[in-house]
């Protein structure tokens, strides 16, 4: 069933915007943009100094890693929508068929009560609608279904556009024959990673791997979305800063100098494997509204394979061993600690100021811990609310057929959703928010996380910096 939007050039833009969800993919550039900080305070650079903290943030470098990162999400989201559009056909059909059926019952009521603008305004806060589903426009003949892998390739294109120009732009590669004669980052370590992330990110439902249909998608999207966007802003600020590329041997190689100087020691990998903990978490829960749909559609991805009961332990488990790796963290960083994470400006401090730039640091870390705990506990308590209740043994139906039937309805009365092996119907309690509100709820914490992440490894920059300067001054 067709029935295009009739839009203006904004609004197509609009449309286009929403259909790649733009505004929403900021959390892996805010991930690199936290990796660049805590490289710029960690490794020296000839830009460094001891009186201004962001001296040797490399300006350039942690755009670039930052527009790579953010772009190749984009690209991602239209390329899902392309490969995804024969799964989604079936219930944006029927949304497309519930706004025909809204605007001609506006219609009807307004026929005799308001004649032009007023009909014309019913129609247009209906159609209104189209940005609060951004899928649609490719199923309701708004624009065709290849738009959104035209999209996909315009921002990949555009993406390898800009590591060409870095990269010949850098001195030390080509002469500087183009641009500023800054260093790239996309070179050894920073730019492996990259190629390996676009490839795999854009198989997350893409051929050949289409890991999100085998079970992989979610185990894969929280590795690259929060740790290796951490890692890559690392890698990418040290490589632009330095000029020296990373290999792959140098992240296992805990003591300096190594032949790049770069190194991951253990608060590094604490940080980065709590992160990876906390991440995978809330993936689930952003899964586990579609495994009704999922199944139906033919899509075994692993939490439809584990079910909701299993999903909601292994929230708790994945919460568990995140928790416990930040606290680990932060014995790290108590006292007088040598680790990476305690540098400022690129060198290790004196053993006072040390403690005091721990000390903001296990602060921040509480502080995201006490945000944290108690959407953890929400999210939790939505999810055994969504947990369905058994109601009939699921003897007769194939893992292998999808049963369309199975699907969620709109409707107010729930239909039966396959839960592993039973045929299950949906319980809510009473008095908690929707699992559409968790979702946003967790999307949140999502985005605030690498934002406090940076702003407590700048705060521990100042306040060891200051720390540092007043030893010298009364010394």
């Amino acid at each position: 069933m067709h029935d295009p939007q009739d839009l203006d050039f904004v609004g197509s833009i609009r449309a286009l915007i929403a259909l790649g969800r733009i505004p929403l993919a900021f959390e892996v550039p805010l991930s690199t943009l936290f990796g660049c900080v805590l490289a710029s305070q960690i490794f020296p650079s000839s830009t460094s100094s001891s009186n201004n903290i962001f001296s040797g943030l490399n300006g350039w470098a942690t755009v670039q890693c930052m527009l790579v990162t953010w772009g190749t999400n984009v690209a991602i989201n239209y390329g899902n929508e392309w490969f995804d559009y024969a799964l989604d056909t079936p219930s944006q059909q029927e949304s497309i068929r519930r706004d025909v059926k809204l605007r001609e019952a506006l219609a009807k009521k307004a026929k005799g009560e308001a004649i032009g603008e007023d009909l014309g305004e019913a129609a247009k806060q209906a159609n209104s609608k189209l940005y609060g589903n951004t899928t649609r426009i490719i199923h309701d003949g708004t624009f065709p279904p290849w738009t959104a892998l035209a999209c996909c390739a315009v921002w990949q294109f555009g993406l390898v556009a800009l590591i060409i120009f870095s990269r010949t732009a850098d001195p030390t590669l080509y002469g500087a024959s183009l641009g500023t004669g800054a260093k790239t980052p996309f070179r050894g370590l920073a730019l492996h990673i990259g190629i390996l992330c676009t490839i795999l990110s854009h198989s997350y439902v893409g051929p050949p791997l289409r890991l999100h249909y085998n079970s992989f998608g979610e185990l894969v999207s929280a590795l690259f979305l929060s740790p290796v966007a951490v890692l890559f802003g690392l890698v990418g600020h040290y490589t632009a800063s330095t000029g020296r590329p990373v290999a792959w041997s140098d992240l296992f190689t805990s003591d300096l100098p190594t032949p790049s100087g770069f190194t991951l020691d253990k608060s590094l990998w604490l940080l980065l494997g709590a992160l990876y903990f906390y991440e995978q978490a809330r993936i689930f829960v952003m899964h586990v509204h579609d495994i009704g749909d999922d199944v139906a559609g033919g899509k075994r991805t692993f939490v439809s394979r584990i079910g909701h009961r299993r999903a909601k332990d292994l929230y708790v488990v994945f919460n568990v061993l995140s928790i416990t790796l930040f606290g680990l963290l932060a014995l790290t960083l108590s006292g007088e600690s040598k680790s990476l994470i305690g540098r400022v400006g690129g060198k290790m401090l004196q053993p006072q100021a040390r403690s005091s730039a721990g000390k903001v640091w296990i602060g921040g870390l509480v502080v995201l811990l006490s945000c944290a705990l108690p959407v953890i506990l929400t999210t939790y308590r939505v999810l055994v609310a969504e947990i369905p209740q058994a109601t009939a043994p699921l003897a007769d139906v194939s893992d292998a057929q999808p049963n369309m039937s199975l699907k969620h309805d709109v409707a107010e009365t729930s239909k039966p959703v396959r839960d592993r092996e039973e045929v299950c119907e949906r319980s809510r309690k009473e008095g908690l928010i929707s699992m559409t509100d968790c979702i946003k709820l967790v999307s949140l914490q999502l985005l605030v996380t690498p934002a406090m992440l940076t702003i407590t490894t700048l705060l521990a920059a100042y306040v060891g910096q200051r720390a540092e300067n007043m030893n010298a001054f009364l010394q």
